[in-house]
């Protein structure tokens, strides 16, 4: 099968670091999984057109195309500003990303993909569906939501892109039964789920002793839907009772010299070790060093550091009412209030006492991830729907 994969792709995920030249695109971080899933893909035997953008791209470039035996690897060049004016252009979401949608369609066009899978219900989505009605969405995230925590004019305008979305297309799916619950109003036909895979590790982690303790947290942004202020509070808490745990902070939340280190500054919280953003591949070493990871967030669609942490045998501290959250987590983790500091810094006091209570989880934690979320169980899972509702029909219009 051909298959077109639309979304957050970066090069350096994608392609062996020996095949990437000085001038290639970065394209676009943030999602290891779809890189993974494209990999499995050309495993099976699948050809595969992977499309993303690239803000550092001039808009008066060609496109970025690179062959390499089944696979196809195109950056379009995208817009730098989201409302003020690029040149001659005006702000990319002032349009709804017409310019960068217009470059992914040219590209579909040249390349005749039989099946079309974009992730996220914003431009990636809307190039799709222009392509072929029976493009195949994974949702990601629930624009409304995120739009009720974050109300910023950006949010906005990629909300009114995802309810457009929802208008056009026919065949959703969505990485959890919660977020298949919470969008399923807006689509025409039920909403499939098929959740984030994970890549299995080859070993196991190997914990910080309870006697010096690692706490990972791994945020991307600072919300008071992350719930970064009462995370950094827990583990102020739990110092009182573990003097020597770190916290290893990850992710746009944590930037050295940003919100959250001034916050920690202004409140006396030692101990924090602030990585801001880091390589995908540096954060699974640390979570396979950690004691456990602690995940505050008070919404979430999936939570891929929770598989990832699971799988390498780590615990979680995480939130009993946190969307997809406790359906992710199940056994593997404590799941507690997580609106409450007092809450987080009694489960991950108990973690650090209770040795029982900590291989219990980890080996649970472990088999269910083993059993739930395999990279290749659901990339089998995305095929077997390519063929149902994404393949057949959209031949015959394109033919």
């Amino acid at each position: 099968m051909h298959i077109a994969i639309l979304g957050f792709i970066a090069t350096r995920d994608l392609l062996p670091a020996s095949a990437i030249q000085p001038s290639y695109p970065k394209g676009r971080e943030g999602a290891p999984l779809i890189t993974n899933l494209i990999k499995a893909y050309l495993s099976m035997g699948h050809r595969v057109l992977a499309i993303t953008h690239d803000d550092t791209l001039s808009a008066d470039e060609p496109s970025f195309v690179l062959e390499q035996g089944l696979l196809t690897y195109v950056v379009v060049p995208c817009r730098q500003r989201i409302f003020r004016p690029n040149g001659k252009r005006i702000g990319r979401n002032l349009d709804f990303y017409r310019f960068e949608r217009r470059r992914m369609r040219e590209i579909l066009d040249r390349f005749q993909p039989e099946a079309v899978h974009a992730h996220w219900t914003y431009e990636f989505a809307m190039a799709a569906l222009s392509y072929t009605p029976n493009a195949i969405i994974t949702v990601h995230d629930n624009a409304q939501v995120i739009f009720n925590y974050v109300r910023t004019l950006n949010r906005f305008f990629l909300l009114l892109m995802a309810r457009q979305v929802f208008r056009k297309g026919r065949w959703f799916t969505a990485v959890s039964p919660y977020m298949a619950d919470t969008v399923s109003p807006w689509a025409s036909q039920k909403v499939m789920v098929v959740p984030n895979p994970v890549t299995l590790p080859d070993r196991l982690g190997e914990p910080a002793p309870v006697t010096k303790p690692i706490i990972s947290v791994v945020v991307n942004g600072w919300d008071d839907r992350k719930n970064n202020i009462k995370a950094l509070l827990a583990f102020k808490a739990l110092l009182q009772q573990h003097p020597t745990a770190e916290l290893w902070a990850m992710g746009t939340a944590f930037e050295p010299g940003k919100e959250a280190e001034a916050f920690c500054r202004e409140n006396n919280i030692s101990n924090v070790v602030f990585m801001g953003t880091t390589k995908y591949s540096t954060v699974l070493e640390n979570i396979s060093r950690s004691t456990f990871v602690l995940h505050s967030s008070l919404e979430e669609s999936f939570g891929m550091v929770l598989v990832e942490a699971m799988s390498y045998g780590i615990p979680v501290v995480a939130g009993k009412d946190s969307g997809a959250v406790p359906w992710v987590v199940q056994d593997g983790g404590l799941l507690v209030d997580v609106t409450k500091v007092e809450a987080m810094t009694d489960a991950m006091h108990q973690l650090l006492t209770d040795a029982a209570l900590y291989e219990r989880l980890s080996k649970q934690g472990l088999n269910m991830v083993r059993a739930r979320f395999p990279l290749e169980t659901v990339a089998q899972q995305y095929l077997d729907i390519y063929h149902s509702y994404g393949l057949q029909e959209s031949v015959s219009v394109l033919a």
